[in-house]
């Protein structure tokens, strides 16, 4: 740099500079409501905001729960105006409040203050205006989620035996589930938060994915081998499984890195046939499936980056 401004801490990190621009904050997304309910095992909701907006922003999630897990799961933008879609865990609805930075649009502050410190490029745009609330990161630490996000561990490849339930489809699921909750699979990661208070917030995208069923199936045959009675053939096959996109909780002392369940899927097909006229057949379909193999895919290391949103409420 043969001229300007650079600023840096006691560690030699640099925090202002004329050749970096620096976010601040624009915003609070508005709250328009619920996408998506799911409501077995963890749940969740993908609660929606929108924002008006000429640079990209940066989204930070301040949780409505300090229990449930959230993060940014996509975003749409049409112009200026930036949708959002937030995934939380959950049964009830709890959306968090969203706060958004972006690098300055303008030449010169809207604020009323006369007094701080502003930095101009070589072009005389704003890098950093300390009137216009520049974006004050307490801590980012590196976070990934487990492999396998279910409480109850991975499901086996192996087919289950539901037993025979004649062509009631909804007979067959009980003996098919798996402990699918998510809620205490996660990965802990500390941060600096000397100052912690109700008021933390934290930005990470949503990007690994994770699908996990279990498989069942089921013949019998009635009278086969019996001459004196007509063959009557019973199967069942079926699959149960779940859905879960990353998402992370943070706590007084920890970032935990964890999944979200989004949606499930249950299939089943019960037939009964025999050759005989006078035996009963019976074939029925429930719901749909989806075949996929159980694993997790875009699970990386992500950065989450901790702020405290007290500085713009």
């Amino acid at each position: 740099m043969a001229f300007g401004v650079q600023i840096k801490n006691t560690s030699g990190d640099l925090i202002v500079s004329s050749d970096i621009k620096t976010y601040h904050y624009v915003g609070t997304p508005t709250y328009t409501g619920v996408q998506q309910r799911y409501d077995n095992y963890s749940g969740s909701r993908i609660y929606r905001y929108t924002l008006t907006n000429s640079q990209t922003p940066l989204i930070f999630i301040k949780p409505a729960d300090a229990n449930k897990f959230y993060a940014v799961l996509t975003h749409f933008k049409s112009g200026n105006n930036w949708t959002y879609d937030v995934i939380g865990s959950g049964t009830s609805d709890q959306p968090p409040t969203l706060y958004a930075f972006s690098s300055l649009q303008t030449t010169s502050s809207s604020s009323s203050e006369t007094y701080g410190v502003m930095v101009k490029d070589s072009s005389g745009n704003r890098t950093f205006d300390s009137r216009d609330k520049p974006l004050a990161i307490v801590d980012i630490v590196s976070a990934i989620p487990p492999d396998v996000p279910m409480d109850g561990g991975a499901t086996s490849t192996s087919n289950v035996d539901p037993g025979w339930h004649e062509c009631n489809i909804a007979n067959y699921r009980s003996n098919m589930e798996h402990d699918f909750t998510s809620d205490d699979t996660h990965n802990d990661y500390s941060y600096l938060n000397s100052g912690h208070n109700t008021n933390y917030m934290f930005s990470a995208p949503s990007l690994a994915q994770s699908a996990y069923r279990k498989n069942g199936y089921h013949y019998h045959c009635d009278g086969c081998g019996k001459w004196w009675q007509a063959d009557e053939h019973h199967y069942f096959t079926g699959n149960l499984g779940v859905f879960y996109r990353q998402a992370y909780k943070l706590t007084s002392t920890q970032v935990q890195a964890g999944w979200c369940s989004v949606k499930e899927f249950w299939y089943g097909n019960a037939a009964k046939t025999s050759w005989a006229p006078w035996q009963s057949d019976c074939n029925s379909t429930s719901a749909f499936g989806i075949p996929f193999s159980q694993k997790s895919i875009n699970r990386d290391t992500n950065s989450v980056i901790i702020a405290d949103a007290t500085n713009y409420v």
